[in-house]
Parts: C-alpha cells; sequence; structure tokens
C-alpha cells in the first residue's frame, strides 16, 4: 500500500512540472511574438489597392473627356514622357490623387490606431529596378499590415506597395 501511494506522489509531481514548463512556454511565446516587428499581409489593403488603381484621375493624356485610371499612370509616369493636358506630369497626378484617397479612406494620426503609411512603386524586369514612386505620411511602429498589386508593364512588372503603420 505504502509503494502505491509513492507511485501516485511521483505521478502527480510530474503533471505538476508539465504544467509549470508549459504555462512558461506560452507566457514566453507571447513575450516574443509582440515584441518582434511583424508584418501582416492584409486582404483588405490588397482589396483598397486594386480598387484605387481603377480610379479614374484628373489626367487625361490625349484628349480632355478621357481621363486615365491611376493604374494606366504608373507606366505613364515610368516613361517620363507623358505630359496631362492640364501640363502636370503624371507622376504628380498619381501622388496627389492616391494620397488623396489614402487619407479619405484610412485615419491617419498620431494619436490615431494607424501612426502612418507608406505607399511605394517600383518597376522590375529579371535585370533591373526602378524606382517610380515613393509616398509617405507619419511613423511605423512594430506592427505594419501591408499588401502588394502587381501591374503589367512590358517586359516587366510594376509593384505597388501600401504599408499601414501601426
Amino acid at each position: 500500500m505504502n509503494m502505491n501511494k509513492k507511485a501516485q506522489e511521483e505521478i502527480v509531481g510530474f503533471t505538476l512540472i508539465v504544467v509549470i514548463v508549459a504555462i512558461v512556454g506560452v507566457i514566453i511565446l507571447g513575450i516574443s511574438l509582440k515584441s518582434t516587428d511583424s508584418f501582416q499581409e492584409g486582404k483588405d489593403i490588397y482589396h483598397f489597392l486594386e480598387s484605387a488603381m481603377e480610379v479614374t484621375s484628373s489626367c487625361a493624356i490625349s484628349y480632355e473627356p478621357a481621363y486615365s485610371k491611376l493604374g494606366e499612370l504608373f507606366e505613364e509616369c515610368l516613361n517620363g514622357l507623358s505630359v496631362c493636358t492640364s501640363g502636370e506630369k503624371p507622376c504628380q497626378s498619381v501622388e496627389k490623387a492616391l494620397a488623396g484617397i489614402i487619407e479619405a479612406s484610412f485615419n491617419v494620426a498620431p494619436e490615431a490606431h494607424i501612426k502612418g503609411y507608406e505607399f511605394q512603386s517600383t518597376y522590375s524586369t529579371n535585370t533591373t529596378l526602378k524606382e517610380i514612386l515613393i509616398i509617405s505620411k507619419g511613423k511605423c511602429g512594430n506592427t505594419i499590415r501591408g499588401s502588394e498589386v502587381l501591374l503589367p508593364a512590358f517586359p516587366g512588372t510594376i509593384s505597388n506597395i501600401l504599408k499601414l503603420c501601426y
């Protein structure tokens, strides 16, 4: 009878040790995940970018009623040869329109939930990488949510990335 009691005590002790180690492990895992910089892919940001590329701009390249979509103006901005009929350059038109859309869609302020944003547009082929446009506002903290939309631009691709900083 004494031997059974000793075995039960050992099992209870072993179980307590396993539970304590598991709790400590979960706490350490939680702390390590909070303290690292994290980038989360946001489907809502992806859909926002996709929609923003379809917004009609105030820039008409060839004639007045044929206003270009923002997505089309990135390639015009990359080439640098076109000018809007208003005299504005396509890059200026994209920057002004996109900054307005982002700021109207997301509350970006130091005291708000979203502390800042970064938008970056780059053109890449197998051999080259060229920056087209960068728009940013505010400061980025440890947590970043963002997404990327790709636009075809023969022979390469235009990558538009929006990061919201929390």
